[in-house]
């Protein structure tokens, strides 16, 4: 021990949740250098508290493949999606974090010159290319050139679709209404399995080392621990378990997915380790602030990160001094398991950077993770579908559009399961209503507490009277738990 560590009161096992011997990241098993660590030896009581609270309701829920099927059946194909309608869906869902002006050379060479119009944006989906298909299923990636109008508004000028190396516009008829329905389904597909994932799995290790290495009356612990529930559990779930939608067995009544487990597994690589000559999907770093979205969906997160930031700043002033070794060394862990995660050097005196490093982690598993779950949500399933039986259109043939048979009900189905048991919101805990037991500093951090909830209501209030109210405040959970 260091003469500076002498100050400090280092504590005994009893002293941490669960007496130092706590969940810990390790090298993900199915892709360990192409993924984010995962956390897969969890404590009996995680295991409990996750089958009572969510995997009850799966199980009880399984039963509902009934109605889903029947609906299929009574209501077959998908509905037309009209160009204004298009355009919201681009920009005014989780799709609009697609949106983006960072080119690479196929983009280039694609669309030339008009991406030198400041006002010009695309909607890349080229990670679809690793998906493989059923029979009789198909898929491609594409890119989607947009106009902004001005206020968040745009208008879809272009259609490219990969694989038949196609270009459409709105005067193109059936190849166009076709050339949509492709690019909603890599939305769909791309949002659950490339970009929404990175508020998932990378957070596993911050709350894993959360749990493991801070005493149980540590400041950070006392601030994170009500939102570290459910999350290990499900994530785990998700990543291993045979019964995950991932995996993509026949008789699943709730995957989706237009492929084999192989193509759909590789999604996420993409996502956490980016693509090559992919400007639009870069490796994955904790950049400690939310992602320029340029969207109104954009300016919500946003402001709920100010808030959060806040919140963090306040708290964070009552750290006692023999409190900082539990947290450097907390930073230096967790940066050994995030990318981008800074560590307990450069956050020592760097007040900023610590809280703006801690905010961002909470505003992640609330606010940014519950949005984009109420908002794919509340989608129309037969607008943005998962599956299509018809081939990418291909410039110069002739062809003609029968929605009823673009799906089958089983498709449909299995979508409007998954919808049910995984994609829409079903919050157990919410981040307005969370407990916290800030101990003998309970005098002092309570009011700090309430106040931040009055904040989240006066916030929630202006985004709805501004009509940016993409998520109502009561639906923000208080952790990953779906």
């Amino acid at each position: 021990m260091s003469a500076d560590n002498s100050k400090f009161k280092f504590r005994k096992p009893k002293d941490f949740l669960y007496n130092r011997k706590g969940p810990w990241p390790q090298p993900c098993p199915a892709h360990p250098f192409g993924e984010s660590p995962a956390v897969l030896h969890l404590p009996w009581q995680e295991t409990i508290d996750w089958w009572r609270h969510i995997g009850l309701r799966y199980a009880f829920t399984l039963p509902y493949s009934v109605c889903a099927y029947g609906y299929g059946v009574l209501n077959p194909g998908l509905k037309e999606v009209k160009d204004e309608e298009f355009n919201h869906m681009l920009s005014e869902t989780m799709l609009c974090r697609f949106i983006k002006q960072d080119y690479d050379d196929k983009d280039r060479e694609i669309f030339g010159d008009l991406l030198d119009d400041k006002d010009n944006y695309l909607v890349d989906l080229g990670a679809m290319k690793v998906v493989k298909t059923f029979k009789g299923i198909y898929a491609s990636g594409s890119k989607t050139l947009i106009k902004h109008l001005g206020n968040y508004k745009y208008e879809t000028l272009k259609i490219y679709i990969d694989k038949t190396d196609s270009m459409f516009e709105p005067t193109d008829g059936d190849h166009w209404e076709l050339a949509k329905y492709f690019v909603l389904q890599g939305g769909a597909i791309c949002a659950t399995l490339v970009v929404h994932p990175l508020l998932h799995f990378p957070m596993d290790s911050i709350n894993a080392i959360t749990k493991t290495a801070l005493p149980k009356d540590h400041i950070l612990f006392r601030i994170l621990y009500p939102h570290l529930r459910f999350t290990l559990y499900l994530e785990n779930a998700v990543l291993t378990f045979k019964s995950s939608l991932l995996q993509m067995k026949w008789w699943m009544p709730y995957a989706p997915y237009p492929g084999p487990y192989e193509g759909i597994r590789e999604l996420l690589v993409e996502g956490f380790k980016g693509m090559d000559e992919n400007a639009s999907y870069p490796e994955y770093k904790y950049t400690g602030k939310p992602q320029k979205i340029h969207s109104h969906y954009g300016t919500l997160l946003d402001k709920y990160f100010e808030v959060i930031h806040k919140y963090i700043i306040e708290m964070m002033t009552y750290m006692k001094d023999d409190e900082e070794f539990y947290l450097l060394k907390w930073f230096d862990y967790v940066s050994g398991s995030v990318p981008g995660f800074p560590n307990g050097d450069q956050v020592k005196n760097n007040t900023e950077l610590r809280d703006r490093t801690i905010a961002f982690y909470l505003y992640d598993i609330t606010v940014s993770h519950s949005i984009d779950h109420y908002s794919y949500g509340n989608m129309d399933l037969r607008k943005i579908p998962q599956r299509l039986r018809a081939e990418p259109p291909k410039r110069g043939t002739s062809f003609k559009l029968d929605r009823s048979k673009l799906t089958k009900f089983w498709d449909y189905g299995k979508y409007r399961m998954a919808n049910k048991l995984f994609f829409a919101p079903t919050t157990v805990t919410s981040l307005i209503k969370t407990r916290y037991d800030f101990g003998e500093r309970s005098s002092k951090l309570d009011p700090i507490a309430r106040e931040f909830k009055v904040e989240l209501r006066e916030l929630d209030k202006e985004l709805k009277e501004k009509g940016m109210q993409y998520i109502p405040l009561d639906w923000i959970a208080a952790s990953i738990q779906y």
